[in-house]
């Protein structure tokens, strides 16, 4: 009774119509007002481009780093002294205990990797700094165009690939031409969410439509069946998440990309790829036997594993026992979960799966608004639900993405933005206990 007296009293009605203006207020001011973090998120998102030349890579203690982590690590501790209390308590400790036991397991090795440190070091220092640095809805779309235009241009040469061939274009140095999915995908959902979801202005809509479309040809000219099973899934996401309107971002993007693939002759590769898909291949079976090697490493190994860069001569003697085959050439697990377990072990594993909840939930349920919809946390935590969806099914098939910069650049951008929907959230709750949300 007491709660429905509160409701509807004139004097907390007046109280929330005050909390309603006031979070109306920072939420236009966010989508309006770019800062000078904005600017430098914009610039590490570009600096995307030089991950795809060996050239373009600065070397410290030895080691090949993205360009985008140069700004990254001028800004973490600045930032993370500043404003690291507003990172979401689950996510930060998730993070923290993934990464401390991923660098530990790697002493374990007869000898330590450097690079694997630095390299895991990189993945906390990038999603933090990249969440730290969102303060405006601004901010946010200026580091996913930057990121997108960065991949966008990086995939560019790709296009220019030979007509017809059945092996698909190779896009960046150094890597494997099933590389660039890791790039392009997270933009390509960014700019889906952002064009579907936010009201800013047609020209850097389109230009992040626009860049969404060259980073999903090259993907379907790179002959990657991973990529194609990610920019499918990329696509149901949008299209559920706001129907209609995905329905027809989702046709208008891929009748381009349909489009210029057989009209330029690329539909080759395309097309084996499905026909290896359907028929199964020996790389097929492979994969299978690295995964179940894997986690017989990490039965055996279930504390620290045999560390990262041990993990290729077990996995090859795993492999070999489950298909009976000798002489596996194995570089990598081909799938994080494997490659986790193996090398650092069933902990590592167990803090990777908090990890993930904790992006699916990064904070607690709040009953007051359980099923809201104008909630301005709902639609973000959707959209980090979303990326934790595309990572899972992206790892599968790859042993690296925990490292890839554009991934890391994407959570980051997207935990950021869920900071933000907490503030706006906690400016529009009523000051008066008991008082419930009136739809605005």
């Amino acid at each position: 009774m007491s709660g429905f007296m509160s409701t509807h009293h004139p004097q907390a009605l007046r109280s929330f119509d005050f909390s309603a203006r006031t979070a109306q207020r920072a939420k236009h001011g966010s989508l309006t007002g770019l800062s000078l973090t904005g600017m430098l998120l914009f610039v590490i998102g570009v600096l995307v481009v030089a991950s795809g030349y060996v050239a373009l890579r600065p070397k410290i203690m030895g080691v090949s780093l993205h360009a985008s982590l140069l700004p990254i690590g001028l800004a973490f501790p600045f930032i993370l002294l500043s404003r690291g209390g507003q990172l979401p308590m689950r996510v930060l400790v998730g993070l923290i205990a993934f990464v401390a036991i991923y660098a530990f397991s790697v002493v374990n090795g007869a000898n330590i990797a450097l690079n694997e440190i630095i390299k895991i070091g990189s993945t906390f220092a990038t999603i933090t700094t990249c969440a730290l640095l969102v303060r405006t809805r601004a901010d946010f779309v200026a580091g996913c165009l930057g990121l997108a235009i960065g991949v966008a241009v990086l995939g560019i040469p790709g296009l220019r690939g030979a007509s017809g061939t059945l092996e698909g274009v190779e896009v960046l140095e150094g890597a494997n031409k099933n590389t660039y999915s890791l790039f392009a995908l997270p933009c390509i959902l960014l700019s889906g969410y952002i064009y579907l979801n936010m009201p800013i202005s047609r020209l850097v809509k389109w230009v992040l439509v626009g860049c969404a479309t060259i980073s999903l040809l090259v993907i379907f000219m790179s002959a990657n069946r991973s990529g194609y099973l990610g920019a499918a899934l990329v696509a149901v996401m949008l299209f559920w998440n706001r129907r209609g309107r995905g329905l027809i971002l989702v046709a208008l993007v891929g009748a381009v990309v349909a489009g210029w693939i057989v009209y330029s002759g690329n539909s080759a590769a395309f097309e084996r790829r499905l026909q290896q898909t359907a028929e199964g291949t020996s790389s097929d079976e492979s994969r299978v036997a690295l995964v179940i090697g894997a986690f017989q490493i990490a039965l055996e190994n279930p504390i620290v594993g045999v560390s990262p860069q041990k993990a290729p001569e077990h996995l090859a003697r795993a492999a070999g026992q489950v298909t009976g085959r000798t002489g596996h050439q194995i570089k990598a697990a081909h799938n994080v979960f494997a490659h986790i377990a193996a090398s650092s072990g069933l902990i590592c594993f167990a803090a990777l799966l908090y990890l993930g909840w904790a992006l699916w939930n990064p904070t607690p349920r709040d009953a007051r608004w359980a099923g809201r919809k104008d909630d301005p946390v709902r639609q973000v935590r959707q959209l980090l639900r979303m990326m934790v969806v595309l990572w899972v099914i992206r790892g599968m098939f790859t042993s690296e993405i925990h490292f890839n910069v554009s991934c890391n650049i994407a959570i980051g951008l997207m935990l950021g933005l869920y900071i933000l929907a907490l503030q706006e959230r906690n400016a529009w709750q009523p000051s008066l206990l008991g008082t419930q949300p009136a739809k605005i």
